[in-house]
């Protein structure tokens, strides 16, 4: 075991005080050394439990990641680490992630490409006004014979893939590294020949994470490249969009729509023309919930814990000079 733990010195993990006291329990039982903090919120955490060795929590800010002399280990509820890599890359401290949300973000992306293929906000309101609407509603294309473009081909896109070519889409996508293409995959193209796969694209699914190379990668000459009627669907982070560009594209009709679960800023402002314009979906960043989501992210992190707490290897490890 790492030297500074040897004897009965506590390991202080600190935690959100939302966590229920299941969970608490939980983390506790994992050795005797453990003893958790509950600090009221993310943004509290240092001047709380100055004393923590490790943090679980959603989202932790960065603050007291490089105040903190005793902090090790930081492990995050959700994927995304972007608040937090920039400053401790080259740190001794280690950044983990959760990644158990492939399948319900997959989900996700197929639920909004199927409403917006289906038109079912407007049959929502068609069924509102007790209407009929046969004559007047019309899916806007089929998804089998079409192509989805997928940026990031990790956990999430690949098991988006796979639902899209259950579909009968064709798929492209992007790939740091480029291989063998996955499971549903018919082409997998490098970073800088995203234009490539743009081109194609009647579907795009953005599911990048949101590093230096990433931010603001779909401008407007990005939108304009995407064939004319595309549905875009971001579930990745807000800022890997232009989303005044976004907006402009969809206001003059060269986009068919977009379904958009993040937003540049969350929670997205009211004054927003995203809340308004007919043809995007707005979700409050749920793609990722689940029944059961914390306990899953709970049972990994305690057995990351008990890796830490032996000296070993521990799971889902970021790397911090790429983001993720």
């Amino acid at each position: 075991m790492p030297p500074e733990l040897a004897g009965a010195r506590a390991c202080v993990v600190a935690v959100l005080r939302s966590l229920g006291p299941q969970h608490i329990e939980e983390i506790e039982a994992v050795d005797p050394r453990v003893r958790v903090v509950r600090v009221t919120d993310r943004t509290t955490w240092y001047d709380e439990a100055p004393e923590a060795e490790v943090i679980l929590g959603f989202r932790p800010l960065r603050d007291g990641a490089t105040r903190s002399r005793a902090l090790k280990w930081v492990h995050q509820g959700g994927a995304g680490v972007e608040n937090l890599t920039a400053d401790v890359a080259g740190t001794e401290i280690i950044v983990t992630n959760t990644h158990i949300h492939g399948e319900t973000i997959a989900e996700h992306v197929l639920a909004l490409t199927l409403a917006h293929t289906r038109r079912l906000r407007e049959l929502f309101e068609y069924q509102q006004r007790r209407a009929w609407g046969h004559g007047e509603l019309r899916a806007t294309r089929l998804l089998a014979g079409s192509t989805m473009g997928v940026l990031g081909l990790g956990t999430i896109g690949r098991a988006v893939a796979r639902r899209a070519a259950a579909f009968g889409m064709r798929v492209w996508g992007t790939r740091r590294h480029v291989s063998a293409p996955p499971d549903g995959v018919e082409r997998v193209f490098p970073p800088e020949a995203l234009d490539d796969v743009l081109r194609v694209a009647d579907v795009l699914a953005v599911t990048l994470p949101l590093t230096p190379e990433t931010r603001g990668l779909l401008g407007a000459r990005e939108l304009a490249l995407l064939p004319r009627g595309a549905f875009v669907v971001n579930i990745g982070r807000g800022q890997l969009i232009d989303e005044p560009a976004l907006i402009q594209a969809l206001r003059q009709g060269r986009l068919g729509g977009a379904g958009l679960d993040v937003f540049a800023e969350e929670p997205l402002p009211a004054a927003s023309p995203l809340w308004e314009l007919p043809t995007v979906i707005v979700s409050p960043h749920v793609s990722g919930a689940f029944p059961g989501y914390t306990d899953h992210v709970v049972a990994l992190f305690c057995d990351n814990l008990r890796r830490y707490l032996a000296g070993q290897p521990l799971r889902n490890v970021v790397n911090t000079a790429l983001g993720y």
